[in-house]
């Protein structure tokens, strides 16, 4: 993340999700760069205390 360069880490919720999304895909890190990257882009709806914690130390 800028301006520094931090790396922010996100890792998968231990509990089973909401929903199941079809992915015309296989490749895993290509599905946790899109997740990534779909969380990011609404990063103002972001709740989880650990990842507002590492944006805002960021800001």
């Amino acid at each position: 993340m800028e301006p520094d360069g931090a790396y922010l880490c996100v890792v998968p919720a231990r509990r089973p999700g909401q929903g199941q999304v079809f992915l015309p895909f296989e490749d895993e890190r290509l599905s946790l760069i899109l997740s990534k990257a779909f969380l990011l882009a609404a990063d103002a709806g972001i709740t989880d205390e650990s990842i507002r914690a590492q944006i805002e130390r960021g800001a």
